[in-house]
């Protein structure tokens, strides 16, 4: 006489398929989250870089080094060069160090014009 339910296999079984299904979404779930610190990470990077090109287009100083923006550290290089005597160039690089995939960089390049000088005061 066999009684309604489950046998042991068959329960074993539908552990193992559960146990796998659990281990296939925790996986993704992790890779999500580390995919998206990083997206966020460069995001900031990008939207750094482009403020300080745009501040050294308005005219400002802005000083190279070491910058906090939502809890990571951002080092800043400035490479001012005077294309000619009207035009300057400006190269900005935000540099990152990536929990997964090491030291991480994003660059741009802008130009600004210069006043003209005048030799003699009152020209």
């Amino acid at each position: 006489m066999r009684e309604d339910g489950f046998t042991y296999i068959e329960a074993l079984l539908s552990l193992v398929l559960f146990a796998i299904f659990v281990l296939v979404i925790q996986a993704t779930l992790y890779t999500t989250m580390r995919e998206r610190a990083e997206r966020t990470a460069e995001t900031q990077g990008q939207l750094l870089a482009c403020s300080l090109l745009e501040q050294w287009k308005a005219g400002h100083t802005i000083d190279a080094g070491e910058r906090e923006n939502g809890g990571k550290r951002y080092r800043i290089r400035m490479m001012p060069v005077r294309v000619t005597e009207m035009v300057e160039k400006c190269e900005v690089q935000v540099l990152w160090e990536s929990e997964w995939t090491g030291e991480r960089r994003i660059g741009f390049t802008g130009y600004r014009f210069t006043p003209a000088v005048s030799a003699t005061p009152g020209e």
